[in-house]
């Protein structure tokens, strides 16, 4: 049972391992608060405001709230806002990955894939989980071929991107890839089909939507950067 006790202890064990994760910069505006006084001062503050809105206080637990292997943690931290107010503040601290971008001739290849969280299709790069201590050179290869059986001749390293920093620290390493061919789609992880795209046909399907994932549309801005398309 996920209870006030048992949140807190998880949030200290956390804490002991990836104090990283909890540093309050000089000047920090949301200035985590860590001891259980000043934890209580903030729960009570925002019970007050949430009950004077007419919302719901039942829930006020700080520390971890869920936890997943494969996705990480959801943490609700006590904070001090720049202003003085105390506020609970919601974050996923999930666990990096790879994107990488096809490049097959004179156009990229993408996957049309279901993603559960939204309940829809999408048309998008490659990507997928990279364990700590992971080679991501070699995460890179064996994504591409699991997910298009594709051939890999060559890998570029094209930075980082955050997927949605005002949520999750979820930061995936970007890369482009020259393949040779591709494969069959891996319809196990809800992928049906493969598309190739004429580098003259990706602004019009960025423009009208059709291309609307944030680390697809930052692999297609890097490699134009680097001159790759």
């Amino acid at each position: 049972m996920y209870d006030d006790d048992h949140c807190l202890r998880r949030y200290r064990a956390l804490e002991a391992i990836h104090a990283d994760w909890f540093t309050n910069e000089p000047n920090c505006p949301m200035w985590i608060l860590r001891d259980r006084a000043a934890i209580k001062s903030c729960q009570d503050a925002v019970r007050a405001e949430r009950l004077a809105a007419g919302w719901a206080a039942e829930d006020l637990r700080v520390g971890v709230l869920a936890e997943d292997e494969y996705m990480g943690y959801v943490v609700r931290d006590a904070v001090r806002f720049s202003d003085g107010r105390f506020g609970l503040y919601n974050r996923v601290i999930a666990s990096g990955g790879i994107t990488v971008l096809p490049i097959l001739g004179n156009g990229i290849v993408l996957i049309r894939i279901f993603r559960h969280s939204v309940r829809r299709w999408f048309l998008e790069a490659p990507q997928g989980h990279l364990p700590d201590g992971a080679d991501p050179t070699e995460g890179t290869r064996r994504e591409l071929f699991e997910e298009m059986g594709a051939t890999t001749s060559e890998i570029i390293s094209l930075g980082t991107v955050y997927t949605s920093s005002a949520l999750t620290s979820e930061n995936l390493k970007m890369f482009a890839a020259r393949i040779t061919k591709t494969g069959e789609p891996q319809r196990s992880e809800g992928i049906d089909s493969l598309r190739t795209i004429p580098s003259d046909d990706i602004d019009r399907l960025v423009l009208d939507g059709t291309i609307c994932d944030g680390p697809t549309m930052s692999l297609i801005t890097r490699a134009r950067a680097h001159g790759l398309l």
